[in-house]
């Protein structure tokens, strides 16, 4: 099963806990795989250092992970469909890869529900439906 993760999910996961968090370690666990392209790393390594500042080492292992776990991408595909145009990089990988979930708990993508034919589903709804 192929996902992509918005960086809010990584990051709750990683510094908060809770469904994010479950959905961090079945992916340690090998029972998907991570798509993400250039720009989404990028924005998962920016976002991990400046809400990690007391806790280097925890960043640190986490982009190790993000670098050695990650499927990376080159999207070729631009969509423009989020109302937050910030967003649209994580549609674009999704399409562009054919996964099989963007997981996301930012209202401007879970609210759209899809993405072509890829369902956008929430940390909790994923949890429930794939890793229990």
């Amino acid at each position: 099963m192929l996902v992509v993760l918005d960086t809010n999910v990584l990051v709750s996961g990683v510094f908060w806990g809770g469904n994010p968090e479950r959905v961090l370690i079945g992916w340690q666990e090998g029972r998907f795989e991570v798509v993400a392209s250039p720009s989404i790393v990028w924005e998962y390594e920016a976002t991990l250092r400046e809400l990690g500042k007391g806790v280097p080492e925890k960043v640190e292992e986490w982009i190790r992970i993000i670098h050695v776990k990650t499927r990376l991408i080159m999207p070729q595909l631009e969509v423009k469909l989020c109302r937050d145009p910030k967003d649209d990089k994580f549609l674009s990988c999704a399409l562009e890869a054919r996964v099989d979930y963007v997981i996301s708990g930012d209202r401007d993508l879970s609210d759209l529900k899809m993405v072509g034919e890829i369902p956008i589903l929430k940390p909790a709804v994923f949890v429930r439906h794939h890793l229990k």
